[in-house]
């Protein structure tokens, strides 16, 4: 690596000098673009919503295309680099989930508002600051030295906060657009410490529905009482037969197929900073889940699938009825080598054994996704993120929510980098999202120095 590549040296300062020339242009111009609604889940802001990210691509200095499978589209910007340079993927996405209740919220979601060295909004930092960032950066190089350092096409996905279900078919049929060496996405946040960090993977998921059903329409439980099957005490007990006392999950074969983690793996997880009692205290606890007693905080989240009932719906807490219906939501996070249709089988097979008057639907699964950490690209994400910080970030190994980075890995056979751009309580999905000031540009200066140290 050498500081005098011909992209730098045409640069009027370096990226940090740079973006703090036009911070106050930064910040305008993301809370104009988080103030588009661009909710897949509902359809809030679409079709505009991708006009929006479109124009973001355009100023970027791209050369802007709208692919559309069987949803939302998906929004790909492209620019040549020098003759030889590696070609980086940089994967973002422009939806957002909804806002919830609006009492929960400070300020209207989507009016950002600049507050305690914070944007609050709606997609602040997820996602929208975060490709944002990378998209500043481009533009930065488009305007000061007319050239990228090393050749970049940008995705921005329509679907991401409802499991990407449009992105793989996308990129099987145009392979020819995202042809690349490397990909790198920026989703999530910096490490819990507020350290920067370099992250190598996901895990899986897979979204299970279960269902009971009774009589045609709720019953007087003194008139029915004993007579009609209540399927609220079917679907609970349905549930009870997934996991014993303990916690232990009783579907056979529920963890076969998962792949241990390696021995570089868990010497990074041991590196990273860990305040337990600090980690609990934020979220109102004092202990770790007693299931897993014995598993370290982070095997926890890398080394063993999870299953999650994630809500209960049935009856009315106010009338005393035999309900009619009873419904529950139940995800699966699954470890690399974990494939999702043959965990879906084997807890269906355990349902139909143990609750055969519950049905269960598989509502979508997402495979695992792993890179490894001696990885050829990791060193320059690292050396862009210090030159920035003045610090080493921390390597992360795979563990925690789930992206589509097995699209990545599997289909384009790439190395898959995350560079997550902001703060660890940035509240995304929940009411007041927000994104740190210093972070986002920070994360802009960050981004240009990523596309030096590839082209160096």
């Amino acid at each position: 690596m050498t500081d005098a590549s011909p992209i730098r040296a045409q640069l009027p300062g370096t990226p940090r000098s740079l973006v703090d020339a036009c911070q106050d242009e930064l910040i305008a111009g993301l809370m104009d673009y988080v103030s588009q609604p661009a909710v897949s889940a509902t359809g809030e802001g679409f079709p505009a919503a991708t006009d929006r990210a479109l124009e973001e691509v355009k100023r970027a200095g791209l050369t802007p295309t709208v692919l559309v499978g069987d949803g939302r589209p998906l929004v790909v910007g492209h620019r040549a680099g020098p003759a030889g340079a590696p070609h980086v993927l940089i994967y973002g996405h422009y939806d957002v989930q909804p806002t919830g209740p609006r009492e929960l919220w400070d300020s209207d979601p989507f009016a950002p508002v600049v507050r305690d060295g914070r944007i609050w909004g709606r997609g602040t930092g997820d996602n929208k600051g975060q490709h944002y960032a990378h998209l500043q950066a481009l533009r930065l190089f488009d305007e000061h030295a007319g050239a990228l350092p090393c050749s970049v096409t940008v995705v921005l996905d329509g679907e991401e906060e409802i499991g990407s279900p449009s992105l793989a078919g996308i990129l099987r049929a145009h392979p020819e657009r995202f042809d690349c060496d490397l990909v790198v996405w920026s989703d999530r946040s910096v490490h819990e410490s507020g350290e920067w960090c370099v992250s190598h993977g996901v895990r899986g998921m897979l979204r299970l529905g279960l269902r009971a059903t009774g009589a045609g329409r709720p019953l007087h439980s003194g008139n029915f009482g004993n007579v009609a099957p209540n399927p609220a005490w079917q679907l609970v007990q349905a549930l009870a037969c997934l996991k014993d006392a303990g916690g232990r999950v009783l579907v056979e074969g529920f963890e076969d197929g998962r792949e241990p983690l390696s021995d570089t793996d868990r010497a990074a997880f041991t590196a990273l900073p860990l305040d337990l009692p600090q980690v609990l205290g934020d979220i109102g606890l004092t202990e770790m889940d007693p299931a897993f007693n014995g598993l370290s905080f982070y095997e926890r989240l890398a080394d063993r699938p999870t299953l999650t009932i994630n809500g209960i719906t049935t009856g009315d807490v106010d009338r005393t009825i035999i309900p009619d219906t009873a419904e529950a939501g139940i995800d699966i996070r699954l470890t690399a080598g974990q494939d999702p249709q043959t965990v879906f089988e084997r807890v269906a097979a355990h349902l139909r054994t143990h609750a055969p008057e519950v049905t269960v639907t598989k509502k979508g699964g997402v495979p695992a996704s792993r890179t490894p950490i001696d990885n050829p690209y990791t060193p320059r994400v690292a050396r862009a993120i210090s030159r920035v910080s003045g610090r080493d970030p921390l390597l992360i190994p795979a563990y925690g929510g789930t992206l589509p980075d097995w699209i990545f890995t599997g289909i384009l056979g790439v190395p898959s980098i995350g560079l997550p751009l902001a703060n660890a309580d940035q509240a995304n999905h929940a009411p007041n999202e927000n994104l740190r000031v210093d972070y986002f540009l920070d994360a802009t200066a960050i981004c240009m120095e990523l596309l030096l140290e590839l082209g160096d």
